[in-house]
């Protein structure tokens, strides 16, 4: 069956392509044949560029020269790691304000002896720091640091405890770990 597709094929491209010459037919086809009346300068090459031999203290200072650069064209260097690790460390302590528990607007009320205390914690978004450690084979450590600030209010019920205004009683420093994969911040 494959043969005989690939013979019908063969014949009908023969046919198309004007191939009654392929076939034994008429031959006496007039082709214009066209000849330049002058025949075009040939453009000539571009001389290379001379070489010249480095010297061997030449060949030293090269090679620190190379190591610097980055290996691979979509190598990232560690300043624009450390600048992503930045962004992204403002980016989590960020969402931790937005999702930490209790929060300004849902504190957490408790009794403390015949006053009622209510408290939230709020993160210091101006307090961010991010520290970048190498790690092994292009793979990095990176430290997000902030400080939560926890806010205390009191009164004689649970409803003036809300509405009370709240101080500052102790603040934490939160250290966080992410790492870098080679690609992007892991989390």
């Amino acid at each position: 069956m494959r043969k005989q597709i690939f013979w019908a094929f063969l014949l009908i491209f023969g046919l198309t392509t004007g191939g009654c010459a392929w076939f034994g037919g008429d031959s006496s086809s007039t082709e214009a044949v066209v000849t330049p009346a002058q025949p075009e300068p040939a453009a000539e090459p571009a001389p290379a560029p001379e070489k010249t031999a480095p010297a061997k203290a030449d060949k030293k200072a090269a090679k620190p020269a190379e190591k610097k650069q980055p290996a691979a064209r979509g190598a990232k260097t560690e300043a624009q790691i450390a600048a992503e690790l930045d962004v992204v460390g403002r980016k989590l302590v960020a969402q931790a304000g937005r999702t930490v528990v209790p929060s300004k607007s849902k504190k957490d009320v408790r009794q403390d002896g015949k006053e009622f205390v209510a408290s939230y914690v709020a993160v210091d978004e101006d307090s961010v720091s991010t520290e970048l450690r190498p790690g092994a084979s292009g793979q990095y450590v990176g430290f997000v640091r902030y400080k939560e600030n926890v806010f205390e209010c009191r009164g004689a019920s649970r409803q003036a405890a809300l509405a009370a205004a709240c101080q500052q009683v102790k603040a934490r420093r939160i250290n966080e770990l992410i790492r870098y994969d080679g690609k992007s911040w892991q989390y």
